[in-house]
């Protein structure tokens, strides 16, 4: 698919597609920038939103500053908004992505007009904490293979080839992605640590909250207390999806569609 690559204020982003602006937040990932080894997949992520929408595509800028926390990546992410585009846009979120999008709706009202938050919630859910702790500390500890090695069996289901994926993950892994990017990734763990929606401001932007029945990080009972928390939130739970597969259901992206063309 024809893209671009461009910096919007310190953020790199791809961009794909004709249309109105749609900012796309990616989850959480072993490097930084969109020029890497994730690039095909980053613009299969958004392909299914380009016929009809100019997409960008954000992820975390390199170099950054341990100790960062949710509201300063969310600062950096309003800053690349008011750098480029005239006004709100709609922002889709996705896993840590969305905790960001969060962040960045509830303190910077001015840079998100509707918001879509997919596999994510209010909080961390306890296993997707100690999971991503688990990562954090070995990162920091020098650790990378036993790091990526834990990243990528968490992703996976036990009954579908968890252990291969781990053991594939520490053998291939430290020769795809950078130490850098695995610092960057570390310090993005320790900021959505603390993160909480109920401590923030209240979310003005209509917001569509969409998660997987099966999501081993966030429970049903997590996906509607986030969409309770924002006022006039709504909710929607696809059956037999997890945290990685709800963009795979026939109805995400048509349920996506039809919120953020709404009204």
């Amino acid at each position: 698919m024809d893209h671009d690559l461009g910096t919007m204020g310190a953020l790199p982003f791809l961009a794909a597609g004709a249309g109105p602006p749609l900012v796309y937040l990616g989850g959480l990932v072993p490097e930084a920038g969109v020029e890497g080894r994730l690039r095909r997949v980053n613009l299969t992520t958004i392909e299914p939103f380009a016929g009809t929408r100019r997409v960008y595509f954000f992820n975390r800028r390199p170099g950054l500053p341990a100790g960062m926390t949710m509201a300063d990546l969310a600062e950096e992410q309003a800053a690349a908004i008011r750098s480029g585009f005239d006004g709100p846009v709609d922002v889709i979120g996705i896993s840590t992505g969305g905790s960001i999008a969060q962040q960045l709706a509830a303190e910077h009202p001015d840079c998100v007009r509707r918001l879509v938050l997919v596999s994510t919630g209010a909080r961390l859910g306890p296993r997707a904490r100690a999971e991503q702790r688990a990562v954090a500390a070995r990162i920091r500890a020098g650790a990378d293979r036993k790091a990526l090695a834990l990243g990528a069996a968490a992703i996976v289901p036990p009954w579908r080839g968890q252990l291969a994926a781990g053991v594939l993950a520490s053998l291939v892994g430290p020769h795809l992605f950078p130490r850098e990017g695995l610092e960057d990734m570390a310090t993005t763990i320790e900021a959505e640590d603390t993160f909480d929606l109920a401590a923030l401001p209240e979310i003005r932007a209509l917001t569509l909250v969409v998660g997987g029945a099966e999501d081993r990080f966030y429970s049903r009972d997590l996906f509607a207390e986030t969409a309770a928390l924002i006022p006039g939130g709504q909710l929607e739970v696809f059956a037999g999806r997890g945290h990685v597969t709800v963009t795979a259901d026939k109805r995400f992206v048509a349920t996506v569609e039809g919120f953020l063309g709404a009204g």
